[in-house]
């Protein structure tokens, strides 16, 4: 089964074998299911001038070998304008498997004799193709056959789709108006993979209800950059198609002027909605609730209710529940839809609802709402003021974003890399931050390293200390992180109050102690076992003790001290962990093996 790469270059002679150049292309007709193949494109060279000519399919008597024989050549010939050329259209260019939904490259493209025809039958995107592309076509053919993790990597044709318009207004078989049946996240994986400067082309390609669902699911940290590839104009449009709580998100993460423009361009109404989510805090309750939520007065009977649902009911984002306010929007009272329902006509709401009120306040911490949600498996949370208004609720979508935002942050917070919500690293300012911590392990390397020179004289008496140190490295790391991890997850969940960090600090430092107990006996088993002096061993394993339980108690304290000191949840302390628990715990280490040894 040919490939585009193994067929580029090849020679091109005419039924008397005379040379008539090297070809350079493969045109096909487009709107296939698997494109037929109209002919090929020729590099001619003469010492003094190049052309480049067609030759339809019909006039090619072999096009598989590695010479390519063609019957005559009509100069006059040349490719219908909407045809598409492989290795120039499409060879080494981004498109949409629109089978995965993801942004592949094209490393090849394979094509296939079918009777009298050749069709194309998808893009090769595999590490095979690659190999083919550098001339090494047979160990690409043996390795496919090897069966399993060698095998080509083909998008059919038809689940191909192009990143942006080629020329000559050129459409593959999957045309753009099929992004209109793809579904809204779907479309924002694909703009998520995409350049800065092709996210806006792919949301020109769909309506504006469509668009607004589409920028709502992109992950929170590229929001701003794709916000600010589309026109106020159509950005102001989006935000007032969405719901107010994900306008407010959008625009509390671009820059301030950019959002004043563009809350002048909204309408009057969701304006003051958003300008209102705005003056809340982004984590907390408040910045997380939406204000489109179905309220009715106790005074109604059922069917009175239902037919208000009926009224009011699309401006809801949720009609799950249905909260029952007085007169003046105070609380009083919840009922399910299907409570409603089920009720007698001549029942009122006053007599349904239940007032056994799970809520939460517009200052609450956002996890502690998500945490809510989960607990008493809730679809929405009422968010109440201090005069117990209703003024919102938190939707279990919210409850969802919000977990997968906390968990990035708690582990941004042990590893260090940035992370966006649902663990996906950040591009752009994770570059600088990668930088900033490659020196932050140097700077760690080159204290142990002086540490190592202050303690020679005490390698030099007792030279099996040396083999303990990866040892006594690694296990201060484990227990530290360990440590890292619980007090951590204590301070995103909002819960680092006294008695609390207390009670955390204590069991840690207990762990920690357990720990190093365990290793420093284990140490000294093993280096009875290799050096056979039983004093070096103890020294050893006491130092280990030390070393571990400093570096569990570190990794308890840093975040906690940290929390104290910071209010920016990017600032990792793992990283500073890494370096302070490098240099205790050798500290450790090698000043009590080393005053042992030195007393001995």
């Amino acid at each position: 089964m040919p490939h585009l790469s193994t067929m580029l270059g090849n020679r091109v002679v005419d039924a008397t074998g005379a040379d008539v150049g090297r070809l350079s292309d493969v045109v096909v007709a487009p709107g296939t299911r698997f494109p037929v193949v109209r002919g090929i494109m020729i590099d001619q060279r003469r010492a003094t001038t190049r052309r480049r000519l067609f030759v339809p399919y019909e006039d090619i008597r072999s096009l598989e070998d590695r010479e390519v024989v063609i019957d005559r050549m009509v100069e006059e010939a040349a490719p219908h304008p909407g045809d598409v050329f492989l290795a120039r259209d499409l060879l080494d260019k981004q498109i949409v498997d629109m089978d995965g939904y993801k942004i592949v490259r094209v490393s090849d493209i394979r094509l296939s004799r079918t009777g009298r025809q050749t069709r194309v039958i998808g893009a090769d995107v595999g590490g095979l193709a690659l190999l083919r592309r550098l001339g090494l076509g047979s160990l690409a053919d043996r390795l496919s056959g090897r069966g399993a993790g060698f095998g080509d990597s083909v998008v059919p044709w038809n689940l191909v789709s192009p990143v942006q318009p080629m020329p000559y207004d050129v459409r593959l078989r999957v045309p753009y108006r099929e992004y209109l049946e793809i579904h809204p996240s779907d479309i924002a994986d694909i703009i998520e993979q995409l350049d800065v400067d092709q996210r806006a082309k792919v949301l020109a390609l769909v309506d504006d209800p469509k668009a607004a669902e589409v920028l709502s699911q992109v992950l929170p940290g590229m929001r701003p950059s794709v916000a600010e590839s589309i026109s106020d104009e159509r950005l102001s449009d989006l935000l007032e198609i969405m719901p107010p709580d994900e306008a407010a998100d959008i625009l509390g993460s671009l820059p301030r002027r950019k959002a004043e423009a563009l809350l002048s361009l909204m309408g009057i109404r969701e304006a003051s909605v958003v300008s209102e989510l705005l003056g809340y805090e982004p984590h907390t309750a408040g910045g997380r609730m939406t204000t489109e939520f179905v309220a009715i007065p106790y005074s109604l009977s059922a069917a009175e209710a239902i037919d208000h649902l009926r009224v009011i009911g699309e401006e809801a984002e949720t009609i799950y529940y249905v909260y029952v306010v007085d007169s003046e929007g105070h609380l009083s009272g919840v009922l399910s839809l299907r409570d409603l329902l089920r009720a007698g006509s001549g029942k009122t709401i006053g007599d349904l609802m239940s007032r056994d009120l799970i809520t939460s306040e517009l200052q609450d911490d956002q996890e502690l709402v998500a945490d809510r949600l989960s607990r008493y498996n809730l679809l929405a949370l009422p968010v109440v003021d201090d005069d117990h208004v209703l003024k919102g609720i938190v939707t279990v979508d919210d409850a969802i974003d919000v977990i997968r935002e906390e968990t990035g942050e708690d582990y941004s917070q042990v590893t260090g890399v940035p992370f966006a919500g649902g663990g996906t690293p950040l591009g752009g300012a994770s570059d600088a931050r990668r930088w900033a911590v490659t020196a932050m392990t140097f700077l760690g390397g080159i204290v142990a390293t002086a540490l190592f020179g202050v303690f020679r004289r005490e390698f030099v008496a007792a030279l099996a200390l040396v083999y303990f140190i990866p040892l006594a490295l690694r296990a201060s790391h484990d227990v530290s992180v360990w440590s890292l991890a619980e007090t951590v997850g204590l301070l995103g969940a909002g819960k680092a109050r006294g008695p609390v960090v207390r009670r955390t600090f204590a069991r840690e430092y207990l762990y920690a102690l357990a720990a190093a107990l365990l290793i420093s006996v284990l140490g000294f088993t093993a280096g009875l076992v290799w050096t056979g002096y039983s004093r070096s061993a103890l020294a050893a394993s006491v130092g280990l003790f030390v070393g571990i339980s400093a570096a569990g108690v570190l990794g308890a304290l840093v975040p906690v001290v940290l929390s104290r000191v910071r209010t920016d949840p990017a600032v990792a302390p793992g990283r500073l962990l890494g370096v302070l628990v490098m240099a205790a715990s050798m500290v450790s280490f090698l000043i009590v093996s080393g005053l042992m040894v030195g007393a001995w």
